[in-house]
């Protein structure tokens, strides 16, 4: 999956260059020479430090919070999955059609399950907080703009002592139950969170689109690869033509091709 960080990372060095060089050549009175290496990095390094700056830090700040919710999330979905699982083995002991010695080895695959739901449990932290253990606590996490968001401790542990498929199953699929409501909650409850970080994230696109004075969906992904594959299938029509035309193009001639096919490319 691609993180927002990243994206907006290749977005923003993007815009970097085409801004930067884009200037440079109008300063210049030709928007076909290609500018000095040394002017263009004098002024990626200013726009680094300018309106962009602040928005790169919102950016990380949110790209942290999505890897953290997603880490609860399968967290939370691995501990669903489990309890499902469980379900179906009391639902099955219950029905009364499955020898004794099936049934107890149900009751062993049930045990098997709720070890493995209490070692998720013990093994999802954050800053050795562990939110859903006995003694997790709530996670404030910043999303950029000096805003946070909290994520609830709740004990999501299952406790099989005393519950035994074999001779009560009717009990431990009450058990189940309860268990299965109280994790579907808490997962709507993610979701929510997960929908503010999308509309955050959003928001830190538009910022940054504002900022750089480019519109983003010049950097769409699709537009890239539909490039790469225009690339390629003109390379493999003609590859010595290709190749012998790369060679004789000086810099300057390569950069005004580039601008002269540009609104054609699209």
């Amino acid at each position: 999956m691609f993180e927002f960080k990243n994206v907006l990372d290749v977005t923003y060095r993007a815009y970097v260059v085409n801004g930067a060089y884009g200037g440079i050549s109008n300063s210049n009175g030709s928007s076909t020479q290609a500018p000095a290496s040394n002017q263009a990095v004098a002024v990626i390094r200013e726009l680094l430090t300018g309106n962009t700056a602040a928005v790169r830090r919102n950016a990380r700040d949110a790209s942290t919070a999505v890897s953290i919710v997603q880490t609860f999330t399968r967290a939370i979905d691995t501990v669903a999955g489990k309890l499902t699982k469980m379900q179906e083995l009391a639902k099955k002991a219950h029905s009364g059609v499955y020898s004794q010695v099936q049934v107890e080895e149900m009751q062993t695959q049930f045990r098997s399950l709720a070890e493995e739901i209490n070692q998720t449990v013990s093994g999802t932290e954050y800053y050795y907080n562990k939110p859903f253990a006995a003694d997790g606590k709530t996670i404030s996490i910043p999303i950029g703009n000096g805003s946070k968001i909290d994520i609830f401790a709740r004990d999501f542990r299952f406790d099989p002592q005393g519950l035994n498929i074999a001779t009560d199953p009717r009990s431990v699929l009450s058990a189940i139950n309860e268990a299965i409501t109280n994790i579907s909650e808490y997962n709507t409850y993610l979701d929510r969170q997960a929908a503010r970080l999308r509309d955050t994230t959003a928001a830190f696109e538009l910022e940054m689109q504002s900022a750089m004075g480019v519109d983003i969906q010049d950097f769409r992904p699709e537009l890239a690869v539909t490039m790469a594959d225009y690339a390629a299938s003109l390379i493999s029509q003609d590859k010595q033509t290709s190749l012998n035309t790369q060679a004789n193009l000086t810099p300057d001639e390569t950069l005004k091709l580039l601008q002269e096919n540009n609104c054609s490319i699209y």
